[in-house]
């Protein structure tokens, strides 16, 4: 059963792909945690002068088993980050939300059942003055940021997922809804109300459904995951103000490995639809690709040049397309290495670095920025 249950975590890894939880169930596995600390630096220029980014993440992360067949995994992060534009400083610093996910495998491991609750711990409630700016760079998507988000509301998601061998291949599928429950995003402006003053801004909740394959071929295993997604409107006050396109991701992948060397590639292209903008009357405003659709690659390998110690290089491209919104397309290269230790089998520590250099906009904006982070893991048998 151990292959069904690989591929049934990789498909609900697919659904889960935006938390930092993944499910995961492992016979024997003991309870376990850790954390990180993680450096990025972005400098972005364009026609207006240099801006920079600086964001210090520290998240923390762990995994109980309670039985056999179920788990309990958690985490949360510290955040800090600063945006230095046209020589006026902006900073954003608090923590994220807890979640937490317990996941129950049934049916010998060929169903797997998830329950997430996202904790609203985070922080909310933003300064307009001096933190939404900070906010407004962190929701770019051409930068590459381990964290674009701090709190939002109370959220729940549901998940049931199931796999089968045909073969030597296995097949997965999985369906998952996420509730997004209201919260504060921004808090008042010198004193006066603004639209956002209010626990009545309610986001849309998600619904996605997942398929996807994993085979064997000569000495390589390869993967392919589709992963369509829908979301309800957000509204204020109760009343419609946005409502985000759909969205489907194709990912692919290849990977072989044997004692001294491995190599893992995967190709993930994601399609976007048009977003609806409502006016104060509810009417529809405008419907545009506020996204452009994006392709991405990564690819590393891993490497073991003396016992208990690894290197794994990589490298990875992204490309995402003009939107409907005046905004041309970007392109961005990040390239660098991950070096680690296990001082014994249960205490894992690595450090790595990464570069990035691309454009966005059509090449008006140029874009450089690196990250740096450290990170320890450790089981408790």
């Amino acid at each position: 059963m151990r292959n069904i249950k690989i591929c049934l975590l990789l498909m609900i890894g697919v659904i889960l792909l935006v938390s930092p939880i993944s499910a995961q169930i492992v016979f024997d596995q003991p309870s376990s945690g850790g954390g990180r600390m993680i450096y990025n630096h972005w400098s972005i220029e364009d026609s207006t002068g240099t801006k920079t980014l600086n964001q210090f993440v520290i998240p923390i992360y762990g995994f109980i088993p309670l039985e056999d067949n179920s788990e309990v995994r958690f985490s949360v992060s510290s955040i800090s980050s600063k945006l230095d534009s046209m020589g006026t400083d902006y900073k954003l610093s608090g923590l994220g939300d807890i979640r937490i996910q317990y996941n129950k495998s049934l049916s010998d491991d060929r169903l797997l059942l998830s329950l997430g609750v996202n904790l609203p711990t985070g922080k909310k409630e933003l300064d307009l003055t001096d933190e939404w700016p900070v906010m407004e760079y962190l929701s770019k998507d051409f930068l590459n940021l381990p964290v674009r988000r701090y709190g939002e509301g109370l959220g729940v998601n549901l998940l049931a997922g199931t796999a089968t061998q045909v073969g030597e291949m296995q097949l997965g599928g999985s369906i998952s809804y996420s509730y997004n429950g209201p919260y504060t995003a921004y808090e008042t402006n010198g004193g006066f109300e603004t639209f956002w003053d209010s626990d009545d801004y309610n986001p849309g909740n998600m619904f996605s459904v997942s398929a996807g394959l994993d085979g064997p071929y000569k000495n390589l295993s390869l993967s392919g995951r589709l992963l369509f997604s829908t979301y309800g409107t957000d509204k204020f006050d109760d009343k419609k103000i946005f409502k985000a396109g759909q969205q489907l991701t194709i990912q692919l992948g290849v990977a072989t490995n044997n004692d001294a060397f491995g190599i893992r590639s995967n190709i993930n292209y994601i399609i976007r639809g048009r977003g609806t903008r409502y006016d104060s009357t509810e009417v529809i405003n405008s419907q545009l690709k506020i996204y452009g659709n994006e392709f991405g690659w990564n690819s590393s390998a891993s490497l073991v040049p003396a016992e208990n110690y690894y290197i794994v290089p990589s490298l990875e491209l992204k490309f995402i397309g003009a939107n409907e919104d005046d905004f041309e397309n970007s392109f961005l290269i990040g390239f660098g290495s991950e070096f680690g230790k296990r001082f014994t089998e249960d205490i894992d520590l690595n450090v790595g670095f990464k570069y990035y250099t691309g454009s966005a906009d059509g090449g008006d904006i140029d874009l450089k920025g690196f990250q740096i982070s450290l990170g320890i893991a450790a089981a408790f048998r």
